[in-house]
């Protein structure tokens, strides 16, 4: 408990907190404020800022937003005070890779998934989801950032789905259809670099090197970050040396080569590298997800859809693919290629929210350290995609914030010990 630090209060008070949340900077055009609500206190917690741990400190939060940070000292006075000693704040976590079908998204922020980046979906099926991201009002979804359909070929990965996917034929112009994209409401651009079938193995057409040059430059000039789906090597060794931002799968067909690392540090890419995904591949049993899923902590909190997708098998296994994947993250990270995590929640033995806590447990299992992991969730995302208001615990920022019972920094595990979460400043219900 840090309440006795003999550090003297900063002299903080609720009109101070009050002031400095009426000027903090609005982040973007169109922002909504949440309305106002007293300011309260977390305190005494152990602190994940996203980048390091503050053994002991609290946090006010006003109008959606955090307004200060104390590490270690007296409580400041005059607000209400939540004490939560023993336990660890940390921001609300960043899901690189799911996929969504409808605009209701509550299952993510009861597991303090706060965010999610869509990696294939239609944009009108997501309901106003610019306008929610921008807002500080009370809210049970996530924010959403979405590829909307992604670039692939006739007969590509993802045309035998029904859905109406466009395509990118030989001489089709990048541009314009990078521009489709943007006027459909996609804010980054996704390609599908895949040879084959993923269940029977089958060939089938693929984006060709030039095609795929000319997507991510015209995705560039448009101020789209673009990445790409590849589970083979020689297909994401393609999209590197094309210029992508990262690969949103890893590749687990052969050890990551010299030259594939050192295209990556060059291009300054990130591998999200869904782990959870090669566990439901490489066994019926989904061993990672089950350790979590069953946890008396969580079993609880899940709800119908959640469980349906878990339960849901592939039909298949693939043995051996999480073990290389585990030992193709270690390298990457040893080498300095920036980790996010993502979970490809909304497919078969995966679900939103609560599968990125089989992320964090498989990247640590991979070689990372706690904190590596937990950076892979918030700040080092949120860097990356420029999500500029979210991804730390700092003043000025988003006050999406998840309380964990325990100590995650130091053992993964506790995680699934997650007791609140708050969006833009307010309790999420987590009672499915």
């Amino acid at each position: 408990m840090c309440f006795a630090h003999a550090v003297a209060s900063s002299g903080v008070t609720r009109r101070s907190v009050l002031a400095a949340g009426l000027a903090l900077p609005v982040l973007s055009a169109g922002t909504a404020v949440a309305a106002e609500k007293p300011p309260f206190v977390i305190a005494g917690v152990r602190i994940f800022d996203g980048k390091r741990v503050v053994p002991c400190g609290h946090v006010v939060v006003a109008g959606g937003r955090i307004v200060a940070v104390h590490h270690g000292g007296r409580v400041p006075g005059g607000f209400e005070v939540q004490d939560f000693s023993g336990c660890t704040l940390l921001p609300g976590m960043i899901d690189g890779h799911v996929h969504h079908t409808a605009p209701a998204r509550t299952d993510a922020p009861r597991f303090g998934v706060t965010t999610e980046l869509d990696m294939v979906s239609d944009p009108a099926w997501h309901g106003p989801y610019r306008e929610q991201r921008v807002s500080y009002a009370p809210t049970a979804l996530s924010d959403l950032w979405t590829a909307g359909w992604w670039a692939t070929v006739p007969g590509g990965w993802g045309t035998d789905s029904g859905l109406p996917i466009p395509v990118f034929k030989p001489g089709d112009d990048a541009a314009a259809f990078v521009a489709a994209r943007r006027v459909e409401g996609s804010d980054h651009l996704k390609l599908a670099l895949e040879d084959r079938n993923l269940a029977n193995g089958t060939p089938i057409p693929v984006l060709s090197a030039a095609q795929t040059r000319a997507l991510v430059a015209a995705a560039a000039r448009s101020g789209m970050p673009a990445v790409a789906h590849a589970t083979r090597q020689e297909l994401a060794r393609v999209a590197l040396e094309a210029g992508v931002n990262g690969l949103v799968h890893l590749f687990t067909d052969a050890d990551v080569a010299p030259d594939v690392i050192r295209t990556a540090l060059r291009a300054n890419a990130f591998v999200t590298p869904t782990l959870t995904l090669w566990s439901a591949f490489d066994s019926a049993e989904n061993p990672a997800s089950a350790a979590v899923v069953r946890d008396p902590r969580v079993a609880p909190l899940l709800s119908a859809k959640q469980r349906g997708f878990l339960e849901t098998p592939w039909g298949f296994a693939r043995p051996g693919v999480l073990a290389q994947a585990l030992r193709n993250v270690l390298a990457l990270h040893r080498a300095g290629v920036p980790i996010t995590t993502g979970t490809d929640a909304g497919i078969p033995g995966v679900a939103h929210g609560v599968s990125l806590l089989v992320e964090l447990e498989l990247l640590v299992r991979a070689g990372l350290s706690p904190v590596a992991a937990l950076r892979a969730a918030t700040s080092t995302p949120a860097s990356l995609w420029g999500l500029a208001d979210r991804g730390r615990i700092r003043s000025g920022l988003r006050a999406d914030l998840v309380l964990v019972e325990g100590d995650p920094t130091s053992d993964i595990s506790a995680m699934r010990g997650i007791t609140r979460v708050w969006r833009n400043g307010s309790l999420v219900n987590r009672v499915p």
